[in-house]
């Protein structure tokens, strides 16, 4: 790298990431961040997390000097988290070892609200490092440097990789989509139109940390008992999902969404370690859509992430429907509602 520090020192960039949600849940993992099983997600619009990064002179012999500030407030433990990834991963980021980085952190979203903030985090992160280190290369930001953002960004939380593209993504290697990797997250382009500008609904039905982390959920399939069948059965599903989305199968859609989450649930309960995330919340939305659904034949379904909190998916078309439902029907059950919708993936932003 032939440029001077004072140069290296003059770079800053920002850029905004979204959240997404499984439809088809990944669930263990090997190491350095490799899935058991291929997922697909949903790309997210309004939740996103935005990151600042702007590089200054290293003051001192860390291998990655790091002040990461969250929210406005120096968040040393996350921060250490970042400069944890950012050494391990030094040979892309290389500046960092002549320079400094302060990264500035914020979320569109609540904290504990079951929305993935790890991985819009990671997203955003991978995505900002990344665009300094291609500058510095003058390098082009190509079709490639969102596929190698995404490798990066697994490598500091895998469904992270996800977030990098926009609407639904697949990750994971799986013999029936072609071009699908262990490695990165690919793009579902080939979209039926009914799926276009899906709809999501986030019922936050409890606010408080999840009692049992992601880590320690994902370690518990090591062991598990049904850990082979599930991890077959999400790659048949997950293959079978990306023709739903190009053939325009809503009840499909619906029947393999809502068993999916269900089956990510019931392998916490059965783990040797089981334990217990749904709520009397939980469970009395999901049968209020349940048979809403049966009895106004509108396609409305739920998913639930690694928590209490439920995800209400639509289509766009339904929307006025569905919201009102979710107003008046379900308002007993949730503290809160966040009206999402399919994102068109992360944004490069100007500096303030």
């Amino acid at each position: 790298m032939e440029n001077t520090t004072e140069t290296t020192n003059q770079i800053k960039v920002k850029w905004r990431c979204p959240s997404n949600i499984a439809v088809v849940k990944y669930w263990g993992k090997k190491p350095i961040q490799i899935p058991c099983n291929s997922s697909i997600s949903l790309t997210l619009n309004n939740s996103y997390t935005e990151v600042k990064a702007q590089l200054h002179e290293k003051t001192t012999l860390e291998p990655v000097e790091l002040n990461y500030y969250f929210e406005g407030e120096l968040n040393e433990k996350f921060g250490k988290r970042v400069a944890d990834y950012l050494a391990d991963n030094i040979e892309h980021f290389p500046f960092l070892r002549i320079a400094a980085v302060t990264i500035h952190s914020t979320n569109s979203f609540p904290h504990s609200a079951g929305i993935a903030s790890s991985a819009s985090a990671f997203g955003a992160i991978a995505l900002a490092m990344l665009d300094i280190a291609y500058q510095l290369a003058e390098k082009e930001l190509d079709d490639n440097f969102y596929n190698e953002a995404s490798r990066l960004a697994r490598l500091g939380s895998g469904s992270a990789c996800r977030s990098v593209y926009p609407s639904f993504a697949v990750w994971g290697e799986n013999d029936k989509i072609e071009g699908s990797s262990d490695d990165y997250a690919i793009e579902i382009t080939n979209i039926h139109p009914i799926f276009k500008n899906m709809r999501d609904a986030i019922l936050i039905i409890e606010d408080e940390p999840k009692k049992v982390s992601s880590t320690i959920g994902h370690s518990l399939m090591n062991d598990h008992p049904f850990a082979d069948q599930r991890f077959d059965q999400a790659n048949e599903r997950t293959a079978k999902m990306v023709k739903i989305l190009e053939e325009g199968d809503i009840d499909s859609f619906i029947q393999i969404c809502e068993s999916d989450a269900l089956t990510l649930h019931a392998m916490m309960m059965t783990s040797s370690d089981y334990y217990l995330l749904v709520k009397p919340g939980t469970i009395t939305a999901i049968e209020k859509i349940m048979q809403w659904r049966l009895e106004h034949m509108v396609p409305v379904c739920f998913t639930l992430d690694a928590g209490p909190n439920v995800h209400v998916l639509y289509p766009d078309k339904y929307r006025e429907t569905v919201e009102d439902f979710i107003n008046t029907e379900l308002k007993d059950t949730y503290k809160k509602v966040i009206f999402d919708h399919e994102g068109e993936g992360p944004q490069k932003l100007n500096i303030d």
